[in-house]
């Protein structure tokens, strides 16, 4: 009776521990379920959330070509897939910025972005700011077309084939004309002419787009704001300093990217170094070909892609005895001091594109102290023919001026710009000569002299540049001309195309040259 009586109790043990077991069976269970069940739901939103994040940026994507074509609006809610997004665009005064907002699920993504935009200086053919806020007049003249003058060429009207704005008047003399954009013109550029002071058209000459007087000035550019010195691809005194130079000026390792583009301090070119107050830098391949057409960039220079060289010092583009280069690629040179302009430059194919920026040095008022002016042109290696490049001066543009003396000389043609002149100063290019006769006591007796010519319009008397007097009748009667035409180049208009680090300006709105400042507003998951 007793075993019966165990057994009994042993099997109920059993059966409460079995029991036991399964409840705990059953609770395991229950919690891996959960916990499967937790992780997928985790894993889910994690999915959400990267395709939010990706439709963010999608709809960035899509205002970058609205920003493109020039259409500065927000994007509305658009559904995408599982999801959808709006990117709101901000200008409220105090900043302006995207935000990009998508949403999967519960799930929510925000990218911010700054929107950058090149200076106004680049919208136009020619830009003359006019910082000295003195009387300043731009003027074209002449008439018919260049002809032949002893290896170069004189006369021909002045023709600028794009927009121009000008800090000052405007005014136009015999058969001289501002077009619209050469072909195919893609963003409908008429020849606009915008002046914060007075246009006039006279003689024969023509303007074809919209005249506006008393505009208003444009924004300048933010050149601090830049920060070339540590933005740059290149600081070209610190690879020199760090490389190294041979006996002529060349950096010592003949393999570095460097080496075919640029020397320094040249001692066959002394007298131009010691000109300068600063390290002279010069744009030069280790071969030069000299064909001896003055008309033409002969010698070929690799550039590199999306690069900026930043220069403390002076950049020459002048590599004797050849007459200029052939470039390829798309770069932004940057110099503290000046640039001077002695050769032709002209593009290898359709994909070059060359941005030269006299930046100029500064006080620690943000106040221009030196340097910022683009000597284009020098007399003592013949003119300057062609310079396929987008121009900016800090200061001024100052034309057929010696890179030594300063002194002004006869050129011995004309120029074609591809690209533009943007000067926050003036664009002093004077093309005008006359011969001056001087009557002595002693043999030869008489001697006649080149001098530069400049046409009043306050007064409507043509003087001496230089000293200001006024030309006689036979001085006038021997005036000549030298025909500028500029060609604007519409590819800055497109950030595919444009130049890397161009000035970008302190405004809103205008050429779109990229995003910047990117950044997560919300955490990955705070929803």
């Amino acid at each position: 009776m007793t075993r019966q009586r165990n057994n009994k109790r042993s099997q109920g043990l059993v059966l409460v521990g079995v029991v036991c077991m399964g409840v705990v069976l059953v609770i395991v269970g229950l919690g891996v379920i959960s916990l499967a069940h937790s992780e997928n739901v985790i894993t889910r939103q994690e999915l959400n959330r990267l395709k939010a994040f990706y439709l963010a940026e999608a709809g960035l994507a899509q205002l970058r070509v609205k920003f493109s074509e020039n259409d500065f609006s927000s994007i509305e809610p658009t559904s995408l897939g599982q999801g959808s997004f709006y990117v709101d665009y901000v200008d409220d005064g105090n900043g302006v910025y995207a935000l990009a907002t998508a949403q999967v699920g519960n799930m929510i993504e925000r990218i911010q972005v700054e929107p950058t935009f090149l200076a106004s200086v680049y919208e136009d053919a020619i830009y003359a700011g006019n910082g000295n806020e003195g009387p300043f007049t731009f003027t074209l003249r002449g008439t018919g077309n260049p002809t032949s003058n002893w290896g170069g060429e004189v006369g021909g009207r002045d023709i600028v084939n794009g927009d121009v704005f000008v800090n000052g008047d405007v005014r136009l003399y015999e058969d001289s004309q501002i077009n619209e954009a050469t072909s195919p013109n893609l963003y409908g550029l008429m020849g606009d002419v915008e002046a914060t002071g007075s246009i006039d058209t006279l003689d024969d000459s023509s303007i074809a787009g919209t005249q506006i007087e008393g505009a208003s000035l444009k924004d300048p550019p933010d050149l601090l704001g830049m920060d070339y010195a540590n933005t740059n691809t290149y600081n070209i005194n610190q690879v020199f300093d760090e490389v190294g130079t041979d006996a002529y000026g060349s950096l010592a390792n003949t393999s570095h990217d460097l080496y075919d583009i640029f020397v320094k301090n040249p001692t066959n070119r002394s007298s131009e170094c010691a000109s300068t107050t600063g390290d002279d830098f010069f744009l030069q391949p280790s071969q030069i070909n000299c064909d001896y057409n003055w008309r033409t960039g002969e010698t070929p220079m690799d550039l590199g892609q999306d690069q900026v060289y930043y220069v403390d010092g002076d950049v020459w583009v002048h590599a004797s005895p050849t007459y200029g280069f052939t470039v390829n690629g798309e770069v932004t040179i940057v110099a503290t001091g000046d640039i001077h302009i002695c050769d032709n430059i002209e593009y290898a194919n359709e994909d070059s594109l060359l941005g030269l920026v006299a930046l100029g040095t500064y006080n620690e008022s943000g106040e221009l102290v030196s340097g910022g002016n683009i000597y284009f042109g020098d007399p003592r290696f013949g003119t300057t023919y062609v310079v396929s490049a987008l121009m900016f001066a800090a200061h001024d543009f100052l034309y057929n001026t010696d890179s030594v003396t300063r002194g002004m000389e006869e050129p011995e043609s004309g120029f074609i710009v591809n690209g533009n002149f943007s000067a926050l100063n003036e664009i002093s290019i004077e093309r005008d000569w006359y011969s001056k006769t001087t009557t002595t006591n002693r043999w030869p007796y008489q001697t006649t002299e080149a001098r530069p010519a400049h046409y009043d319009t306050a007064t409507d008397t043509w003087l001496d540049l230089e000293t200001g007097e006024a030309l006689t009748a036979q001085e006038i009667g021997s005036l000549r001309h030298y025909q500028m035409q500029v060609n604007y180049d519409d590819r800055v208009r497109s950030i595919d195309t444009q130049p890397p680090s161009l000035p970008q300006s302190s405004g809103s709105s205008g050429i779109f040259s990229g995003f910047s400042n990117w950044q997560e507003i919300n955490s990955p998951l705070d929803t």
